[in-house]
């Protein structure tokens, strides 16, 4: 039976706050502003969060890209470039080659994706040419703060790493860590995401989970790691409840109260982290780590709040551990 009403948007859709929480950019500011690269700094979105990055305290600007571009959308955005620096590039290539050659010399801190393709972006800094790998792996992490305040939650792999191997998702999972002592999380509680909280032969990523929780805890002892956990477990002290787990067991030193989640793969995280964004209210900073600099991927479709949330999440990943 078909309808010729108009569609209407899900109910279970909730708008994000429209500003990053105080408390969150607080963090970012017990470190003086790093200069932060920002590749290909065209159109008023890149512009505007590096104008309010810049008021905010959390970097200074290098705009790479087309010079009289640059000047012509900060005039279109009321801002006089002020404190920035800009360094002339023309095209894609050229925008995260610029940029690049800045973190070598030292000059730039971070790189945060403006207005060019991913792959051109990722794909350059990946190069080891590049010197931006080191030996450690790149990884994702969204820290998804909630509407209207409260201690955020981590996820990763959700945009770098497509089906992350166990030992990629251990190094996630400690980065995680040290990442949430940053924010001043004296014990983080990883939760390693299966669909069960069962080690089951059928389903690969509960043995993979089990795996990664008991390599994470014989390199981090201040932090608990505990898998296969599955969302409910992870989160609601309900289900940790009804479902039995023992307080004192390895599980349920994390179960009901995860600061952080490694997910399986790309596809699970990715889903889970727009639930949070677009059903939850919930905003997303996101940062790669891993290289030498932190490393920002963001969006034309992402809100000012979440690009700037993103800077505070590198400025704090740059930082020492608070314990």
């Amino acid at each position: 039976m078909t309808s010729s009403a108009s569609p209407v948007a899900s109910p279970f859709l909730t708008p994000a706050d429209a500003a990053c929480p105080p408390e969150f950019l607080a963090l970012a500011r017990d470190a003086a502003p790093r200069p932060v690269a920002f590749v290909r700094a065209i159109g008023s979105p890149i512009l505007e969060t590096a104008r309010d990055a810049l008021a905010a305290g959390l970097a200074v600007p290098i705009l790479v890209g087309e010079t009289a571009q640059i000047e012509q959308d900060a005039a279109a955005i009321g801002w006089d470039l002020a404190g920035a620096r800009i360094i002339d590039a023309s095209g894609e290539q050229a925008a995260i080659d610029a940029a690049v050659a800045e973190v070598g010399a030292g000059r730039a801190h971070g790189l945060i994706k403006g207005q060019l393709h991913t792959d051109i972006f990722m794909g350059t800094i990946v190069r080891r040419a590049s010197g931006i790998r080191t030996d450690r792996r790149l990884v994702h992490i969204f820290s998804m703060l909630p509407p209207g305040g409260g201690r955020p939650l981590l996820i990763s792999d959700a945009a770098v790493n497509i089906a992350p191997d166990v030992a990629t998702r251990t190094e996630a999972a400690l980065a995680m860590a040290a990442l949430l002592r940053r924010t001043g999380v004296e014990r983080p509680r990883i939760a390693v995401l299966s669909a069960t909280e069962s080690q089951l032969p059928g389903m690969p990523s509960s043995i993979e989970a089990a795996e990664i929780a008991k390599a994470a805890s014989a390199s981090d002892d201040r932090a608990a790691f505990a898998g296969p956990l599955s969302f409910d477990l992870a989160l609601s002290p309900d289900s940790v409840a009804i479902k039995g787990i023992p307080a004192d067991s390895d599980m349920g030193a994390v179960a009901g109260f995860a600061d952080g989640l490694i997910v399986p793969d790309i596809v699970s995280g990715n889903v889970l982290f727009k639930a949070l964004a677009y059903c939850a209210g919930g905003l997303a900073a996101g940062v790669v780590l891993g290289g030498r600099v932190p490393i920002m991927l963001t969006s034309r479709s992402d809100p000012a709040a979440a690009r700037l949330a993103s800077l505070a999440l590198a400025a704090i990943a740059a930082q020492e551990d608070h314990t």
